[in-house]
């Protein structure tokens, strides 16, 4: 069974003592285009051979963009659930009713702060950059899966976003200062909310059997089937919104040439190197016989 050296009052705390604003984030800035918004490591973009460094860096930006839209995407379902557990033990510990609370505000302000960010894109970047549709479907179909699968998705969200900053983002002077704290400020109460993650999946775990956590891990990369598929659609309008930026229009040759690089960027951003990240194989470790295998071969399947 999992075991975790994490308290919900440890959580309370810290998310107490580094609580922020949207407006501590954005300090009244624009986004300075002159600059890139991501490291390539996730913009993928460097290695497309039928661009130039203008358009390469415009697509920086575009994925900029649409990190911030998938990011506010993805996380939709993650209010509801959380609140959902918050419910469950309303008159219990009221530590872990005021954590829970503040987890799903700080969801909430997440939101506002992504959609703050893309209005703002879209203002300085002179051309609209379309972004995938119909969170509240794709909120449904995480909710309609096991709690644990649930809180695994969760889990692995909030691993990678911690990574991406601390490992891609915090000391890359070169990027744009606005985006680089956008992801700080994001990062900041994902640390805690991945800690509370572990100890929602111990609770929840305790109180299935060893096969219900062997399914929640397969529920896990159903579910991340279907945002890879989601990732397919995204590609086609950056490179839609590209074309529109540029004035450029791409050949199919060249159009195949941007999406399998994009593919393969995006899926090691937003699915990879969640299944990837020490803490979240560690978490499924503890649960299940066979989990680590199989998140194993999704990543490694995802990556080719």
């Amino acid at each position: 069974m999992l075991t975790t050296n994490y308290s919900y009052e440890n959580c309370l705390d810290n998310s107490l003592k580094s609580a922020w604003t949207i407006e501590d984030c954005f300090q009244g800035r624009d986004f300075d285009f002159s600059k890139r918004f991501l490291p390539d490591r996730i913009a993928g973009v460097e290695d497309i051979s039928c661009l130039n460094a203008a358009e390469k860096h415009k697509l920086n930006q575009i994925r900029g963009n649409s990190y911030c839209h998938i990011f506010a995407f993805v996380e939709e379902f993650i209010i509801p659930m959380v609140l959902d557990h918050a419910r469950a033990d309303i008159y219990g510990d009221e530590t872990r009713l005021r954590f829970l609370l503040r987890f799903a505000e700080d969801e909430t302000k997440h939101q506002a702060m992504l959609a703050r960010a893309s209005k703002q894109f879209e203002a300085g970047f002179g051309v609209t950059c379309e972004g995938i549709s119909g969170r509240e479907d794709v909120a449904e179909v995480v909710l309609g899966k096991s709690p644990l699968a649930a809180l695994l998705l969760t889990s692995m969200i909030e691993w990678f976003t911690q990574q991406h900053y601390v490992e891609h983002v915090q000391d890359a002077g070169d990027l744009d200062p606005l985006f680089r704290d956008i992801l700080k400020f994001h990062w900041i109460d994902e640390a805690q909310h991945a800690k509370a993650d572990s100890l929602l999946i111990k609770e929840v775990a305790g109180s299935v059997s060893a096969a219900e956590r062997e399914s929640a891990v397969d529920e896990l990369l159903e579910l991340g089937g279907a945002i890879d598929g989601l990732l397919a659609q995204q590609v086609d309008m950056d490179i839609t919104a590209l074309q529109n930026v540029t004035g450029r229009h791409f050949s199919a040759v060249e159009r195949e040439d941007i999406s399998s690089h994009q593919r393969r960027a995006y899926r090691w951003t937003f699915i990879v190197s969640g299944l990837e990240h020490p803490k979240f194989i560690e978490v499924v470790g503890q649960l299940t016989d066979t989990g680590k295998g199989k998140i194993a071969g999704a990543a490694r399947a995802l990556s080719n």
